[in-house]
């Protein structure tokens, strides 16, 4: 995309400026901007608490814009707690935090609401629109951080002062809102990329869970006889493999931490013993079969001596039990780990590098084996009982190849979408601080009508359009209108929704998708009832009916509005069970067409039933021919095109 420049410039005097358009001033932040301050109300009023006003801290700075809150307070908190509700379109920042320290978090908010000590409420004088307030302070970060001070173990507060007094730059009013409208567009359109890529990140790593799960437990001849392993997270395995007690076929080990009150366990230049702590849990956490070659931490003789602490040979397979469980790796030096770590000593018919791999296919195992709510853990009791695959040593090893090998490409590919990421997040930053210190001209770009679209005006269009024809309907609610929405993108084409789709029990979901739709509901007619009470959540359209349908039409063009038009009129009388049904069939189904499979009407059904382990308590495999002929009989087949939906625990692996 090629942006022009201003054609007039001047000297802002300021060095991190630089020049900016003749016409533009540039005036002290503190003639620009009202500020509001927050609180905590009385933790000891109970009547002050758990309320319907969001009441906003550090930790719901992390997106753009903001419409609930972890905490809530009460009415009578706002009237008498010294606490006072900020009105929508405030724009929140961070003053005192450790998130400081790496990022300056603007908010704007959607709805009314409080804010603790550590927020200030910014909201712009007249001259200055909120809009491009919100994106300059984003562009100007940087300068923001510049004027933060330790505040003690590792806070930072933003000196206000020195914030007040910063350089601003303040553009006519109406250029204004076409800058601020065109990084709408623009960082829509980044962000949207940067959901691809993440959405692939996701569909590789469950790729390579797979790839690891079937090399330990299926071995790599698919017609050799199976038996029943008798472990329950195994399932069946080759009829030559054996299924042994870990402990069976490898020494358990556990460290130790020399006691801190013994200094003379701690002289500086006799702890020479490398020592695997927590602090060195990030070398696991890749994942890639990580080798160990050296600690942040080292250990004396002495300490080890008089401690549980043990010397582990290299070639020793660790294996985190505490806090970050379940990540693993082998030593390539000899070391001695903390307690928070089970190692394994591989003896005779186990090959280390074996091992490592069913460890990593043990993932989904740990999950369910971890105690414990804020500190998480899996006792050695459970470590102990550990079973594993026991193939012959050869079979190991062409296993320990073939996985190697089969992840090769499957990591390199993780890495390029990872540095895409990257690159995308800088054009992103460049993109707004160009824009809002007048290094670029966007004026003319900014009065072109958005399309093609970003993806945030996308799901607005389209839910809009699903909801003024199907809120009528009485069992018309939030579950409906993701599984339209889901047809709509994978069936319509309408790919600038941009969802990543997960397997949940009631079909497709994208729930930042929803989050987004409702959260801008207010800006499209859209009232949302959401009773927070477990009923449905349903919508009423209060607007003027139709208002976005010629944009709608015109963006999408005849053939795509057509298709959106009749996958709508037809669900439209059918049910929320119906709409589930529909939607998850067409999935699997697409899923298998875009994998190069091609599934019998027997396939999809049982593919359905494996969606999810709930999916056999909302529906019988009688019923699902049905609408399978429904779907063909409605011209709502799939073709492999569209989003591939994704295993939620293979997303969270």
């Amino acid at each position: 995309m090629s942006i022009a420049t201003y054609p007039s410039t001047r000297d802002s005097g300021i060095l991190w400026l630089g020049d900016v358009p003749s016409h533009w001033e540039v005036r002290p932040l503190k003639h620009l901007i009202s500020l509001r301050s927050g609180g905590t109300p009385s933790k000891a009023r109970d009547d002050f608490w758990e309320g319907s006003v969001p009441w906003a801290s550090a930790k719901d700075l992390k997106s753009a814009r903001l419409s609930d809150t972890a905490d809530h307070l009460t009415d009578l908190a706002i009237a008498e707690g010294g606490v006072e509700l900020n009105p929508t379109g405030s724009i929140l920042i961070l003053v005192r935090g450790m998130m400081l320290a790496r990022a300056f978090p603007v908010v704007e908010t959607l709805v009314p609401m409080a804010i603790n000590q550590d927020l200030k409420a910014v909201n712009p004088k007249p001259g200055m629109t909120s809009s491009f307030l919100a994106w300059t302070l984003r562009g100007t970060a940087r300068e923001s951080l510049d004027r933060c001070s330790e505040a003690g173990h590792g806070t930072k507060a933003l000196r206000m002062e020195d914030w007040l007094t910063m350089p601003f730059p303040a553009p006519p009013s109406e250029e204004q809102v076409s800058i601020a409208a065109f990084l709408d567009r623009e960082t829509g359109k980044i962000d949207a990329l940067i959901e691809e890529q993440r959405c692939l990140i996701a569909l590789l790593k469950e790729k390579r869970q797979a790839v690891v799960s079937h090399g330990v437990t299926k071995g790599l001849n698919p017609d050799a006889p199976v038996k029943d392993s008798g472990i329950e997270w195994l399932g069946d395995i080759p009829a030559h493999w054996e299924a042994r007690k870990l402990t069976a076929v490898a020494r358990l080990e556990s460290g130790h931490t020399p006691s801190r009150q013994r200094p003379e366990y701690w002289v500086e230049e006799d702890c020479v013993i490398p020592w695997f702590t927590l602090a060195d849990v990030n070398q696991l956490r890749s994942g890639r079969f990580p080798r160990i070659s050296g600690t942040t931490q080292r250990i004396s003789e002495l300490g080890m001596a008089n401690s549980a602490a043990r010397l582990l040979p290299a070639g020793t397979v660790i294996l985190s039990r505490t806090a970050s469980v379940g990540f693993s790796g082998i030593a390539e030096i000899d070391l001695a780990v903390s307690q928070d770590f089970a190692a394994w000593v591989c003896e005779g018919r186990l090959n280390a590098a074996f091992l490592l791999i069913v460890l990593q296919a043990m993932r989904p195992e740990f999950a369910r084996l971890m105690m414990g709510s804020t500190h998480q853990t899996i006792y050695m009791p459970d470590i102990e009982a550990f079973k594993i695959p026991l193939p012959p040593e050869a079979e190991q090893a062409q296993i320990i190849d073939h996985v190697a090998t089969a992840l090769t490409s499957i990591d390199a590919l993780t890495d390029a979408c990872e540095a895409a990421i990257g690159l995308l997040h800088e054009r992103r930053a460049a993109l707004i601080s160009a824009a809002v210190t007048g290094k670029i001209d966007v004026r003319e770009s900014a009065k072109i009508l958005q399309f093609p679209i970003d993806r945030a005006r996308a799901r607005r269009f389209v839910a809009t359009e699903i909801i003024e024809r199907l809120a009528h309907q009485t069992t018309f609610g939030r579950t409906k209108l993701q599984k339209v929405a889901y047809l709509a993108e994978a069936h319509a084409n309408i790919t600038e929704l941009a969802g990543c789709y997960l397997r949940m029990p009631y079909g497709p979901l994208d729930q930042p998708m929803m989050d987004e739709i409702e959260a801008a509901g207010g800006d499209t007619g859209i009232l949302v009832d959401d009773k927070h009470d477990g009923t449905m959540v349903r919508y009423r359209p209060t607007g003027k009916k139709g208002e976005h349908a010629a944009d709608l039409r015109k963006w999408l063009g005849e053939e795509r509005f057509n298709k959106l038009d009749h996958l709508i009129m037809a669900l439209s009388d059918l049910k929320t069970h119906a709409a589930e049904a529909i939607a998850t069939l067409y999935a699997v189904w697409n899923d298998a067409l875009i994998e190069g499979k091609s599934f019998t009407d027997e396939e999809i059904i049982s593919a359905f039933f494996g969606w999810h382990p709930k999916k056999g308590d909302n529906f019988r495999a009688d019923e699902l021919p049905h609408w399978l002929d429904w779907m063909r009989r409605h011209g709502i087949i799939p073709t492999g095109s569209g989003p591939k939906t994704i295993s939620k625990m293979g997303a969270l692996l």
